[in-house]
């Protein structure tokens, strides 16, 4: 009977003791789980900064006056004279206005 009750015994501590590092080993891997979230979650708020700052950048270099200014002050160039200007009509293409 004794052997019976030691032997249960070291069963129920095992499993306690397996039980223990195992909840260890869950909530290491959920403190680690949650450090990455948090380091995943600033990346995504600095890249979201980054790119509503890209945006406006982009969206300031579009303006037609900045690349008049440009054109005109750094890069010393200025409208052309009429005689210049060369009209090609049937060329096939469609003027948008636009750069591609």
């Amino acid at each position: 009977m004794k052997h019976r009750v030691t032997a249960m015994w070291t069963v129920a501590v095992l499993a306690t003791g397996a039980a223990f590092v195992t909840y260890l080993a869950v909530r290491f891997e959920n403190m680690r789980m949650g450090y990455a979230l948090d380091k995943a979650s600033n990346e995504q708020k600095k890249l979201s900064e980054m790119l509503r700052m890209l945006s406006l950048e982009a969206q300031t270099l579009r303006e037609h006056e900045r690349v008049e200014t440009i054109a005109h002050q750094t890069l010393n160039m200025k409208a052309p004279s009429a005689e210049r200007i060369i009209a090609v009509e049937g060329a096939g293409m469609k003027a948008t206005g636009r750069a591609r």
